[in-house]
């Protein structure tokens, strides 16, 4: 069961080694679904790590560049390249360039869906239900035709910069949640709309992402 790369169900593995260039315009048209206003609690986020596992990319730099500009791109210490979504930028035919040391560890550009704004240490039911309503709807528009070919997605993963575990969980989830180091896997199949409580970690969690089973 795996959480949370989609590249798979979305594009290829991207390798990246030495100086790389992407197109602009395949990030802004996954970016423009991501940015609807249903699907305002979470987001599409661009993971550069190296081939093979899930540490963060060694880079030189990163820019995004047209014909008139360039300007530097942040690189954040999750491994998260962050890109603007700008309709002017798609319309120059912006380029992407990664530069990387020759001797470098080969990278994958990997995209994942995650929760936007930061989280607390307790989580309301209702909260993980509706981020995991966005997750579902998100991924079937970025899948297209390919929606019919997606694994079941049972739930939320709970992600942690360190071990965490669950202190308070209500009745409904008593038997739904599950934490192995860095994560807790949260199960909302079935569970009803109208479900109260909230469950309590005790770390303060970084993202939710898609439970997919695989």
């Amino acid at each position: 069961m795996k959480s949370l790369v989609l590249s798979s169900l979305l594009l290829t593995l991207l390798p990246l080694h030495a100086d790389t260039v992407f197109n602009y315009d395949g990030f802004y048209a996954r970016m423009k679904k991501s940015e609807k206003a249903e699907y305002s609690d979470i987001t599409l986020s661009f993971l550069l790590q190296k081939t093979g596992s899930s540490e963060r990319c060694v880079i030189d730099s990163a820019a995004i560049t047209t014909d008139i500009s360039s300007e530097p791109l942040t690189f954040a210490a999750n491994g998260e390249l962050i890109l603007p979504y700008n309709e002017l930028l798609n319309s120059r035919k912006a380029l992407i360039l990664l530069k990387q040391q020759s001797d470098a560890v080969p990278c994958d550009l990997n995209f994942r869906l995650r929760s936007r704004m930061p989280l607390d240490k307790t989580l309301q039911l209702a909260q993980l239900q509706k981020t995991h309503l966005q997750f579902q709807g998100l991924l079937k528009d970025l899948a297209g035709l390919g929606k019919y070919f997606l694994p079941e997605m049972t739930g939320v993963t709970v992600l942690f910069a360190e071990e965490a575990l669950v202190t308070d969980v209500p009745a409904t989830l008593r038997s739904r949640v599950n934490c192995t180091a860095k994560q807790c896997q949260v199960d909302l199949t079935g569970v009803p709309e109208s479900a109260a409580g909230a469950v309590t970690f005790s770390k303060t969690p970084e993202y939710l992402v898609p439970w997919l089973q695989r």
